[in-house]
């Protein structure tokens, strides 16, 4: 069975609040965006801290209650778009360093697979992709930065992939888990570990 957002999180849904766990750990994220958000004071920086925070409320609302079919995920998704893009201007703005064709078509050449999977492929797929843009953007800006911003974004790559890594996690030993552990939310192990990224994210961003 492909593992599909939020039907199949390794949080087992309930009445009322489908997935109480893991929206109680997102409530926490949303009020740390919104903390950094009323911090910020470039344009850039708030509107991409502005897009984390939309991209939250609806993963949020996404663990509150489940709408039938993809419009959570989709929604979810499309504004992954607006967030790299506007990370990866807040970037060039701050650095004043174009990125080469060679990285641009490297992006443009993930971007297509990600549409591709978007509208072909299990959830799993696409938010791979979308996660690899966002590293491969940090990766490539990270050599412009002091030493102890660098240090602060290989806590952010760190974490980052925890995430991935608890989301393949899920996809393939959920049943297994669940098996051995029944009822435990396991998917909120992932948020905690996405709401300590976000946390890294806004405090490197806002002011940059």
């Amino acid at each position: 069975m492909d593992y599909i957002f939020p039907f199949s999180t390794c949080e087992i849904p309930q009445e009322g609040i489908a997935q109480p766990f893991s929206f109680f750990i997102n409530i926490i994220s949303i009020f740390i965006v919104l903390y950094f958000l009323f911090q910020t004071e470039k344009t850039y920086n708030f509107l991409f801290i502005l897009s984390l925070l939309i991209f939250e409320m609806t993963h949020t609302f996404s663990h509150y209650i489940h709408l039938p079919n993809f419009i959570q995920v989709n929604m979810i998704h499309l504004t992954s778009y607006v967030i790299n893009a506007l990370y990866l201007l807040i970037l060039y703005t701050y650095t004043q360093k174009s990125p080469s064709i060679y990285f641009l078509l490297f992006l443009f050449s993930f971007l297509c697979f990600d549409i591709y999977a978007f509208t072909f492929l299990p959830f799993i797929y696409y938010f791979s992709s979308s996660i690899i843009i966002f590293l491969s953007i940090l990766s490539y800006y990270y050599r412009y930065f002091s030493k102890e911003k660098k240090n602060y974004l290989i806590t952010i790559f760190i974490f980052m992939m925890c995430v991935m890594i608890l989301i393949y996690n899920e996809n393939i030993n959920c049943k297994w888990m669940l098996s051995m552990f029944p009822g435990f939310p396991f998917h909120a192990i992932l948020e905690i570990f996405g709401t300590i990224g976000f946390y890294y994210v806004c405090n490197f961003f806002y002011k940059l």
